[in-house]
């Protein structure tokens, strides 16, 4: 097993990780703060932060999902 030489998470970088949750894929966060997605996945699940980008209504961006609101009865 080779040597390996782990970058600590600065406060910077936990800053950045929140403010990126939910807002980027974890390879995105992962790129931007120069980690691996695992090392970036791991810290979130620490912080207790998803990951999951919520989906995008290509009708109303932004609004979430709007079916409810178009049933007629």
């Amino acid at each position: 097993m080779p040597n390996q030489t782990f970058k600590r998470w600065t406060a910077d970088d936990i800053a950045k990780l929140k403010s990126l949750a939910r807002k980027q894929r974890c390879q995105v966060i992962a790129a931007e703060l120069g980690r691996s997605p695992s090392a970036t996945a791991v810290k979130a699940h620490q912080l207790r932060l998803s990951l999951k980008v919520p989906p995008r209504d290509a009708d109303n961006p932004g609004q979430g999902d709007t079916m409810s609101a178009h049933v007629t009865g």
